[in-house]
């Protein structure tokens, strides 16, 4: 009976290391700590998000936002604002970003929100303020990189949406209404 006490203790104190080496030694597993992957900045609080936001480098004096903008209510993005060194460039956006409730809007590939700064060049941050027409802001500092393979569906221009041709269908129902 001694003999079998022996061989558990002993397996025991043997398998004991291996089993509990993970608890609690600090090794900081980034399985419940949020963190950042990717090169943009993340703003997770307030009333209009922002997640991996990040200005491209055109190569022309001008740098396009890319990241996508979420909000719990619908908003209307009417303007941003740029700040690197005490000086701010404000911009009207024209058309406006609309933000539906709880819909993640992606921007860059539209070529949405495009500004031009001196000295605001790749390798650099300046602070991006997003307002909307209620007056909630989104502010935080983002890098500028430079145009890769990675950002090549980012735009360098505004795109122009296209129209979509009327159907006759949609013709005659507009003319039946106007009469």
């Amino acid at each position: 009976m001694r003999t079998r006490r022996t061989v558990a203790a002993v397996a025991l104190a043997i398998t004991a290391p291996f089993a509990l080496s993970a608890c609690g030694t600090s090794f900081d597993a980034q399985t419940n700590q949020q963190y950042q992957a990717a090169d943009g900045a993340n703003l997770r609080t307030g009333p209009i998000h922002v997640y991996n936001g990040l200005f491209v480098d055109n190569g022309d004096g001008r740098a396009t936002f890319s990241g996508a903008l979420l909000s719990a209510d619908p908003q209307e993005i009417v303007k941003f604002s740029v700040n690197k060194d005490a000086t701010t460039g404000t911009f009207s956006l024209n058309p406006t970003i609309q933000l539906e409730a709880n819909e993640l809007k992606t921007l860059g590939p539209g070529g949405e929100v495009i500004f031009g700064m001196e000295g605001a060049t790749a390798g650099t941050y300046v602070t991006v303020t997003f307002e909307s027409a209620s007056g909630d802001v989104a502010s935080l500092e983002v890098p500028i990189v430079e145009r890769t393979e990675m950002y090549d569906d980012v735009s360098k221009t505004p795109v122009k949406k296209k129209a979509t041709p009327k159907t006759k269908a949609t013709e005659k129902a507009t003319e039946s209404a106007s009469e």
